[in-house]
């Protein structure tokens, strides 16, 4: 029988040679680990999705699809209201915002590619916001504006303008 040839260290060298040790007998195990733990992640989380989520990200990526056609938007528009001057609103709203550009899909360089998406023109938004004179029409424009940009209109407008701009536009407050 062959023996092994025992190896004393001392102890500095034992501090510092586990992890060598270690990773030289399960190094399999640890790449394993590493690799099959995202994929494991991903199919979990897919599984255990209920039915309500998968129908609404399932109506999110429809909503996306029909957005990126002019007519098929126009007819999405329409579902919420036929009037143009609400569709308007909400359009130039989003213009105004710079949230046309940075939908919630779009890319992470969208602030490089679009510099106008990051910048706002506070005047012409309450002078859009002002066109709006009844409290009915508010829910109209607010759809009208997810339907374009996917975002929330109140949000966006707590985001981007100031508190005294707000204060202009009490049915968006």
């Amino acid at each position: 029988m062959a023996q092994r040839e025992i190896v004393n260290r001392t102890k500095s060298q034992a501090n510092t040679v586990w992890l060598f040790d270690f990773l030289q007998k399960y190094w399999l195990l640890v790449v394993g680990i590493i690799v099959c733990y995202p994929l494991l992640k991903k199919w979990y989380s897919k599984f255990t999705q209920d039915a309500e989520e998968k129908a609404l990200e399932d109506a999110e990526n429809d909503l996306k699809i029909a957005v990126s056609n002019p007519m098929t938007k126009e007819i999405e528009l329409n579902k919420i209201t036929p009037r143009k001057e609400v569709h308007d609103i909400a359009e130039s709203l989003a213009v105004w915002l710079g949230t046309n550009k940075q939908t919630k899909d779009s890319p992470w360089y969208t602030w490089i590619t679009e510099p106008m998406s990051n910048f706002e023109n506070e005047r012409e938004t309450i002078s859009e916001l002002l066109k709006v004179k009844q409290a009915t029409t508010v829910p109209l424009v607010i759809g009208c504006y997810y339907i374009i940009t996917r975002r929330d209109l109140k949000a966006d407008l707590k985001k981007y303008l100031s508190t005294s701009d707000l204060k202009k536009v009490p049915l968006f407050n």
